[in-house]
């Protein structure tokens, strides 16, 4: 076992990990302003559809280094924790990248109200700043302080979601019974989806934890079961 090669595969996951952790939120930011400009058609959806590509792309080859990692130089608990964490990770990624793919889907497909797109596209501004803070803090960061940043940033992204709740509650009750039933096939799924995308990173903050705190998982369990 090489201490220092152990060292270096663990940068370069790091590295490959950072960088489909950018794409997604440029997939998200792209999607966003498409949205927000009314320019969500069939050349964004295949843009998308294209990040999506270069996603699945990501999570192969991240997966594949890992397995490569582990053959290669039989790691010790801390270096097989550092992998488990990157695995479980790329999966939150992926089904971040496509949560993306169907938003663009119903907005290149449906007429969307002004009322609705605006509180679609304030909660998704609030998820976005929440993903570029966390994600910087894992560049630079230990994984304890990204961990405290995305807890801040999941709590305080909850109580906007709350918000725009209330706001939306509020337009369903001028809504006939047909025109809410569509809301639910397509805009308020895409409403969970914003949400989900900051339970995924809270998600893989945690994983990082793992590393050095494996017990974090199990302190967390006990906690929600005593809730």
């Amino acid at each position: 076992m090489n201490y220092k090669l152990m060292k270096e595969s663990e940068q370069e996951l790091q590295a490959e990990f950072i960088k489909f952790c950018e794409h997604i939120y440029v997939t998200w930011t792209f999607l966003y302003k498409s949205i927000k400009d009314k320019q969500a058609d069939a050349t964004t959806m295949d843009e998308v559809f294209r990040m999506e590509d270069i996603s699945n792309h990501f999570e192969a080859q991240i997966q594949d280094d890992c397995i490569w990692s582990i053959s290669k130089n039989e790691p010790l608990a801390n270096h097989l924790r550092y992998i488990v964490a990157i695995l479980n990770s790329v999966k939150d990624l992926e089904r971040m990248g496509d949560y993306a793919v169907s938003a663009i889907r119903f907005f290149a497909n449906n007429q969307v109200s002004d009322e609705i797109r605006n509180l679609i596209v304030a909660i998704l501004k609030e998820a976005l700043t929440g993903m570029n803070k966390v994600i910087n803090s894992l560049k630079v960061k230990p994984a304890t302080d990204t961990y405290q940043i995305c807890r801040a940033a999941h709590t305080l992204f909850k109580k906007r979601y709350s918000k725009m709740l209330e706001q939306l509650s509020g337009i369903l009750k001028n809504r006939s019974v047909e025109q809410i039933e569509k809301l639910f096939q397509g805009a308020i799924i895409i409403i969970k989806h914003i949400e989900r995308l900051m339970d995924h990173l809270a998600n893989i903050s945690e994983n990082f934890v793992f590393i050095k705190q494996p017990d974090l998982f199990f302190t967390k369990q006990s906690k929600q079961k005593n809730k």
